[in-house]
């Protein structure tokens, strides 16, 4: 019976250890995959010649193999407020908050589309923390600024006072 006491613990002990080295490898820091970063950098090249529908076009093609990409969801988002989409660009940046800071990649060059919101370029290198998770925050706090400072709807105008008709000229 000491034996088999024996021999669970040490098979608890086994398995804790194999859990441990496969969760902390899993929290290493990983390189973008290329099919997600080409479809990257040729978007933010595209966009920053002012091809906004192709640059659009590689980040969903970004998207659709890494469905929160921060450096993707950024620049749609920087896409759609230089077309006046404010809303459209609020959602892609709240994604791209969601996991910003799980996307250590380091940024290569900014570019900035009608001074409201920074595209950018990420590089085949990690560091320490998300370069991405500070350009997403402060492009949503110039949009919160942005979108404040645009009303939603025309004010509507107010309609003149009515002419109160005295009781004896009614239904005459």
């Amino acid at each position: 019976m000491a034996r088999a006491g024996r021999w669970s613990i040490v098979l608890v002990l086994s398995v804790l250890a194999v859990f441990l080295v496969i969760s902390s490898a899993s929290a290493q820091p990983r390189i973008m995959p290329e099919d997600v970063f080409t479809p990257l950098t040729k978007g933010f090249d595209l966009m920053r010649e002012g091809k906004y529908e192709a640059a659009e076009a590689e980040f969903k093609t970004a998207l659709s193999r890494d469905r929160y990409n921060p450096f993707a969801l950024n620049n749609l988002a920087a896409i759609k407020a230089q077309q006046g989409k404010l809303k459209d660009a609020m959602a892609y940046l709240t994604d791209a908050g969601t996991y910003a800071k799980d996307y250590p990649q380091k940024i290569q060059q900014v570019c900035f589309t009608e001074g409201l919101c920074t595209g950018v370029k990420p590089v085949k290198e990690v560091g320490n923390e998300s370069a991405i998770a500070k350009v997403v925050a402060e492009n949503m706090a110039k949009l919160k600024a942005k979108v404040a400072a645009t009303p939603e709807h025309p004010v509507p105008s107010t309609p003149p006072a009515m002419e109160k008709v005295p009781a004896e000229k009614k239904g005459k």
